[in-house]
């Protein structure tokens, strides 16, 4: 893909290269763009408006984090016959707006991998079990006297 300009202000126009990361910062979204021209440590970043007349960059790198999300998630092995045996951490997902949980499988013929990360619908559909098990052991409860 061929740089496009954006204005970011009334006198400049910069050809962006690339859409590298993404973050939110005071509850806005923030895009991390590399110049045309420019070297990596001058990347800069950008409102999500004054991206507009670059669209096409940060669709493609939000459908690439979603590639990349899939590939590092998984959704287990449920469809090989495999269940969920233990959640061995949590962690929030790219977008932050759900959870992952590493966990270890039983497996039904002792394949690779035996850990991996599922997202939070897909444990509750198929192993919700082990979800409660886990929260339980995570509350403190009160001493009984």
């Amino acid at each position: 893909m061929s740089g496009s300009p954006v204005s970011v202000s009334s006198q400049e126009e910069y050809m962006v290269e690339a859409i590298t990361n993404k973050r939110v910062k005071n509850g806005r979204t923030e895009y991390e763009v590399k110049w045309q021209g420019y070297s990596d440590n001058e990347k800069t970043w950008e409102p999500i408006e004054n991206l507009q007349s670059v669209m096409t960059y940060v669709l493609d790198f939000e459908q690439s984090l979603k590639q990349k999300q899939v590939q590092e998630v998984g959704e287990g092995n449920y469809d090989d016959g495999d269940s969920a045996d233990e959640i061995l951490q949590i962690r929030k997902d790219n977008d932050g707006q759900n959870l992952l949980f590493q966990v270890s499988w039983k497996q039904k013929n002792n394949r690779a991998p035996k850990v991996s990360w599922i997202n939070q619908n897909t444990l509750k559909m198929h192993n919700p079990e082990i979800l409660i098990d886990y929260l339980l052991k995570k509350i403190k409860w009160p001493n009984n006297k």
